[in-house]
């Protein structure tokens, strides 16, 4: 049994993301509105949903058993459950074959009915992403590209 955890130095980073994100909406709504309440007010809620993001959405476990499933916990709840071999796993969404460097979502697709879905991954560290990639046999070694010749008429 292989378990994954989000990483404190991605909850700090995402932390300081919402409390930069707080203090442009006080300045913004302030400069518009003349009134540090309102601006005040409106930092909050921006600060209050980043740490609700952070602590709470994106606060997740996942556990791949010996037995092939794969185990969604928050608060050591399980959340969702997948048997790994009843899904196509990807990093890249179907309909997309390229992606950002700093996306770390594990998209699936359902064997049955072809419905795709994603898992946020963003607060595993790099390493912990691809190694769960590859535990999903969602990430192929690394085999050299095929060369094409084309030929010039």
């Amino acid at each position: 049994m292989k378990e994954y955890k989000g990483k404190i130095t991605a909850k700090l980073f995402w932390m300081a993301c919402g409390f930069c994100a707080g203090w442009f909406v006080f300045n913004l709504v302030g400069k518009f509105t003349h009134s540090t309440l309102f601006a005040g007010i409106a930092a909050i809620v921006v600060i209050a949903f980043m740490l609700y993001k952070v602590f709470v959405c994106d606060n997740i476990t996942i556990i791949i058993t010996d037995d092939k499933q794969l185990l969604i916990k928050r608060f050591g709840k399980i959340i969702k459950s997948f048997i790994i071999n009843n899904y196509y796993w990807s990093e890249y969404s179907k309909n997309s074959n390229t992606k950002d460097a700093e996306d770390q979502d594990i998209y699936y697709v359902s064997k049955e009915n072809g419905e795709e879905n994603y898992i946020d991954c963003s607060n595993f560290s790099g390493d912990d992403y691809e190694e769960l990639l590859t535990e999903l046999g969602a990430k192929g070694q690394d085999v050299p590209p095929v060369k094409v010749e084309t030929i010039k008429k």
